[in-house]
């Protein structure tokens, strides 16, 4: 019996800490947007569903948390597995592509949601999140001062858009840290940490916030703002409200302080201009992408073109002129409607608003417990990067999509009873 427990103990340790693994690795290989890249993270997932296989089989009594939000997933899998069939997708191969990797991110969102379910191994998960975003920063930070121009000093970006950190495009850079910096600002502000930890934690916040600026992005910096009222919301509730209100006005000022040393050369020049998604020579701008996908909604609103179409398809109905390839709608939202029409919207819809319910009631206790203060650091991550996905596209981003889902595991918790087979 001993060894058995032994030998469970070390297959979860191998699923939580595979699963760290390949979200770093996904971050670190330029947000695992490369076709190598994208083909170890579904390798790696595969393997990781493979070990949790045969610690069920191995072990005849093991637990099963269920959650409602795999209602709306598994739903969502059969509209993508329905846009497969003949004449369905406008281009099989691209919906194929696009749904190994949400069958990837469906894979970490249920192991997350097996694994991550006590309070130590949630407090252990912050703790590795804080670190990983501490050191992405640095490197950021590093490269921004004293880079050559290459990503890691090496490769070339290839990308229109200036990179930042690991990442071709500085915004999907931003999209990494506004989900990161609520595990060290939560751990700041909660009491389950003991004073000289909170330093630590705060100057990680900081240090991970400030590179947000950092990198430019305009949407970054708005959905940064937007999960800073959010956590300021969620924690004006209950008892010691204006200590916990002051602690964040504390680090918005340590923010600000960071920043002036740091002096980011054109940030507020970034509020002054318009830029497109694709040249400024050409300068299309976000809203007439936005006014040409209502048009290809028209033509297929119940199951859309295809999931992962959205570049094969939008030249038909692009109204300005360009040699430049549009490979994203620079909305998540419109390009989720355009690729999977008002079925697969309605279910996007139905998944955040169960996230919501089941999370936020969740939270009362979070400043003395590590189990809900994970949640509300995750769901606070959510929050920004779905904010920013009204003027970008980080859920087209593997790293980027692949983390959103394993908070909102995260935040959701075990909902339901744990299932003994």
């Amino acid at each position: 019996m001993e060894s058995n427990s032994r030998a469970a103990h070390a297959l979860n340790v191998s699923l939580a800490m595979g699963i760290c693994l390949l979200l770093a690795f996904g971050s670190l290989a330029f947000g695992g947007v490369q076709p190598w890249a994208s083909f170890i993270l579904e390798a790696g997932a595969a393997l990781l569903l493979l070990i949790w296989a045969v610690r069920a089989i191995a072990f005849p009594r093991f637990e099963i948390i269920g959650s409602p939000l795999f209602i709306p997933m598994l739903l969502f899998a059969g509209l993508v597995g329905a846009q497969l069939l003949p004449h369905v997708s406008a281009y099989w191969h691209a919906t194929w592509q696009k749904a190994l990797l949400w069958a990837v991110y469906g894979i970490l969102f249920f192991l997350s949601t097996q694994c991550f379910r006590s309070g130590p191994w949630c407090g252990r998960l912050s703790l590795a999140f804080t670190a990983f975003g501490f050191l992405v920063a640095m490197f950021a930070i590093a490269q921004e001062f004293a880079g050559n121009g290459k990503i890691y000093w090496v490769m070339e970006n290839v990308d229109v858009q200036a990179f930042f950190g690991p990442y071709a495009n500085h915004s999907h850079y931003a999209g990494l840290m506004e989900m990161l910096v609520p595990f060290p600002l939560v751990l700041t502000i909660a009491g389950f940490s003991s004073v000289p930890m909170r330093i630590l934690y705060s100057c990680a916040a900081v240090i991970m916030a400030s590179t947000i600026f950092l990198s430019g992005s305009r949407g970054g910096i708005v959905a940064f703002a937007a999960e800073v009222g959010f956590l300021t919301l969620l924690s004006s509730r209950g008892r010691r409200t204006r200590d916990q209100v002051a602690l964040v006005g504390s680090f918005c000022l340590l923010l600000f302080l960071c920043l002036m040393l740091l002096h980011p050369n054109g940030l507020f020049d970034r509020f002054l201009q318009l830029r497109g998604p694709v040249d400024k020579a050409h300068d299309p701008n976000r809203i007439t992408i936005l006014k040409d996908s209502f048009q290809m909604v028209r033509q297929r609103p119940l199951l859309g073109w295809g999931f992962g179409t959205f570049p094969v398809v939008y030249p038909l109905f692009r109204s300005f002129y360009t040699d430049l390839a549009v490979n994203a709608a620079h909305n998540d939202f419109m390009e989720l409607l355009v690729e999977t029409g008002l079925c697969g919207f309605a279910l996007m819809l139905a998944f955040l608003y169960l996230l919501y319910r089941i999370a936020v009631p969740k939270l009362t206790n979070w400043r003395y417990n590590a189990r809900a203060g994970t949640s509300l650091a995750a769901l606070v991550g959510c929050t920004g990067l779905l904010v920013h996905g009204f003027s970008d596209f980080n859920f087209q981003i593997p790293a980027n999509a692949a983390l959103f889902f394993v908070l909102a595991a995260l935040a959701a918790g075990g909902a339901l009873e744990p299932h003994r087979a």
